[in-house]
């Protein structure tokens, strides 16, 4: 087996190095020569006997030497498979503790370090800094998971630059990074160095001969007061992070007890979602729109309502993105559509009166591949006629799926239904869009009609909005409309729809019943 010079002097010294090793070897070389010398003194014929003397020394000594390079080899061979051993070692630990796309340390040896850390009880404070990329995925979807690990390892390099050499930033998995502060520090000190790490990402990263900008949200746990425990540590990390993502992303959020008591409250309306329709807790009601020039009735604009035993009426800007989160949207959206369209065919068979509804549909819903065949069904199951019911979309769509958008707005177009851009102007639509849509409503959002009066030149973008809307064909309803001059001004310019609290509030079932009657006597 091989084995090196250090190995040699390793084996010499385990052979003659005990004063019994070298004595035993001396008293062989001395017993050959003694009986060498005998040998020839008293060597006579009558004397053959004390040939013995040198063959049975030679004898003794060729089996020590024999009985040494056995133990050599023997020893080569386990100094061989200890090396092996060693290097075996290095790379397991390797493996275990360190990430292998990035190579700074895994989340086992982040958190076996928190753990050392708060077993130290002379240590009195620290902090672990959560942090993920902003929508990294998107990344890796477009550009493909080879771009996105070469991102990750540019971005790892320029954090272990900018890391103090007693900290220790670490690669958890994904798009998540950690970085535990082993000192103490003030709060504008703590600030400036986790902007650092911030602010680095300004810089795009060249690959392949493109440019990608990359942004970050930094969630920051102090121990002991935001947790005594890693695992409490973490978690608190993780919420802060998420907070500076909901914030609006590339932001550095320190974790306050607030943001866990809205962990729990979400918690508990996700459960409480699953058994809300079987309870019979979120329950429908309707804000009527009219014509703006006649305030005759137009139709009604359906919206969904849930009163939670326990914590009270729960606002749809709260429940409706956790519906969408979690996919109950689904299940949540088929149910008010089939609602209300079993209201109001009973409606139209009642009072003989066929007005316009609009339901607001989710992203989620409009990109599940059983969507149209549940809408066909629903309104072959009621009777339902497709031209009276309208579907609200939100600009948000447009962006995530144009394309798939465009092709399903089309196959609802062919069933007759009606579809609208709500809160056209407060997100990211652009006129661009109106051209490339279908549509046949545009919905002005609130807060453009707010400033009606108030600001000469959203007056103006009003007016432009309506009358490109017109060239192309598109009815256009203003939402929020809660004073006179408003709507004043939105028929000057020539609006088709208006809609707000001055006129009605949402109604709930019976008022919707007792509106329609009195249209109906008229």
């Amino acid at each position: 087996m091989l084995h090196n010079t250090d190995d040699d002097k390793q084996l010499r010294k385990i052979l003659f190095g005990k004063p019994i090793h070298r004595i035993g070897l001396i008293i062989c070389i001395a017993m050959f020569l003694l009986s060498s010398v005998v040998f020839v003194l008293f060597y006579e014929n009558e004397n053959k006997w004390l040939i013995l003397f040198p063959i049975s020394s030679v004898i003794i000594i060729s089996l020590v030497f024999w009985y040494i390079n056995n133990i050599k080899k023997q020893l080569n061979d386990i100094y061989y498979f200890t090396s092996i051993s060693k290097e075996n070692e290095k790379i397991l630990h390797q493996l275990v503790y360190y990430d292998n796309l990035t190579g700074l340390p895994n989340r086992k040896m982040v958190l076996d370090e928190v753990e050392r850390m708060i077993d130290k009880e002379y240590i009195d404070k620290f902090y672990l800094i959560y942090f993920d990329l902003d929508d990294f995925k998107r990344i890796n979807e477009t550009a493909g998971y080879c771009v996105g690990d070469e991102i990750l390892r540019y971005v790892s390099d320029r954090w272990n630059n900018l890391k103090k050499d007693r900290d220790i930033l670490g690669h958890l998995g994904g798009d998540e990074f950690s970085l535990l502060i082993k000192d103490d520090m003030d709060h504008d000190s703590l600030m400036e160095y986790i902007e650092g790490f911030r602010m680095v990402l300004n810089e795009p990263i060249s690959l392949m001969g493109k440019a990608y900008y990359v942004s970050a949200s930094f969630g920051i746990a102090e121990y002991p007061n935001d947790g005594r425990d890693v695992t409490t540590l973490l978690r608190s990390s993780y919420i802060a992070m998420n907070t500076a993502k909901d914030t609006g992303k590339n932001y550095v959020q320190f974790y306050t007890y607030e943001m866990q008591l809205e962990i729990l409250k979400r918690l508990q309306i996700e459960n409480g979602l699953l058994y809300s329709i079987k309870n019979n807790e979120i329950y429908m009601v309707y804000q009527p729109m009219y014509h703006c020039d006649t305030k005759m009735l137009y139709g009604f604009e359906a919206l969904a309502r849930w009163k939670y035993p326990g914590m009270g009426s729960i606002s749809p800007a709260q429940f409706i993105p956790i519906a969408e989160e979690t996919g109950m949207i689904i299940d949540l959206g088929k149910w008010i559509i089939k609602e209300v369209l079993t209201k109001f065919m009973k409606f139209q068979r009642k009072y003989q009166i066929k007005t316009v509804v609009s339901i607001n549909i989710s992203v989620v819903q409009m990109i599940e591949p059983s969507f149209v065949p549940m809408i066909e069904d629903v309104l072959d199951e009621t009777g339902f006629d497709g031209k009276y019911l309208e579907l609200e979309i939100t600009e948000s769509v447009l962006i995530s799926y144009p394309e798939h958008i465009i092709e399903i707005i089309t196959q609802l177009r062919t069933l007759g239904i009606r579809i609208a851009l709500d809160d056209f102007g407060t997100g990211y639509a652009s006129i661009n869009y109106l051209q490339m849509l279908p549509i046949n409503i545009l919905k002005i959002g609130k807060t453009f009609i707010d400033k009606i009066d108030k600001d000469d030149t959203m007056n103006q973008i009003i007016k432009y909005i309506i009358n490109l809307a017109h060239q192309l064909d598109i009815e256009v309803v203003a939402e929020g409309v809660e004073h006179q001059e408003q709507i004043d001004f939105l028929r000057l310019t020539g609006c088709d729809y208006i809609q707000g609290f001055l006129l009605s509030k949402p109604l709930n079932e019976e008022h919707v019943s007792q509106h329609l009657l009195s249209y109906h006597e008229c």
